[in-house]
């Protein structure tokens, strides 16, 4: 994987724990990126490196399609719900397990050193979340290199590709100065 680190705009946030408050919430139901469908979730990759993924199904669905991402972010559950099964599905998928706590509507403040951490990794890394990854897309899209993409779930509807380059880092920056701390 690139090697990629925290990069100055979002130095700010590091060692920071964040909080979503409710005046966001509407916010980050709209997606950072195209939303897809199934099979074309490969070709809106293209040839983006690393890959990174975030919430077991998202990353699941993309193992299944052929392509094991670089970074994945999961927590063994599906809407909110515990799934056994998932922790087997993912002890099948070689990686570096990393564990990290975050809790819900949060973005821990370690959370910024394990996720550098992870993009500096020379192998496939899996966090390995207690509590919420959702907002962790957040930081991957912020410490990612621009050539990465950041996939995410929308339940229901497909899957979000983020394309980690300046506009999409700039969003990002926005979000989360207006988060919490």
């Amino acid at each position: 994987m690139p090697t990629g680190s925290t990069p100055s705009a979002f130095a700010e946030f590091a060692g920071v724990t964040l909080k979503l408050p409710e005046s966001l919430r509407e916010n980050l139901k709209w997606p950072l990126g195209p939303l897809v469908h199934g099979s074309d979730v490969l070709a809106t990759l293209g040839a983006a490196s690393p890959v990174v993924t975030v919430g077991d199904f998202c990353t699941l669905d993309l193992v299944a399609r052929g392509r094991t991402p670089d970074l994945a972010l999961v927590d063994f559950k599906t809407r909110r719900q515990e799934d056994p099964e998932l922790r087997e599905a993912f002890a099948r998928i070689r990686a570096r397990v990393v564990r990290l706590k975050n809790p819900a509507a949060t973005i821990a403040a370690d959370a910024w050193s394990v996720l550098s951490e992870a993009f500096k990794s020379e192998e496939r890394v899996r966090v390995e979340v207690q509590g919420e990854e959702d907002l962790l897309a957040l930081v991957c899209i912020a410490l990612a290199p621009e050539t990465a993409a950041v996939l995410y779930g929308m339940p229901g509807q497909g899957v979000v590709v983020v394309r980690a380059d300046r506009a999409a880092k700039s969003r990002v920056l926005d979000i989360l100065r207006r988060m919490e701390r």
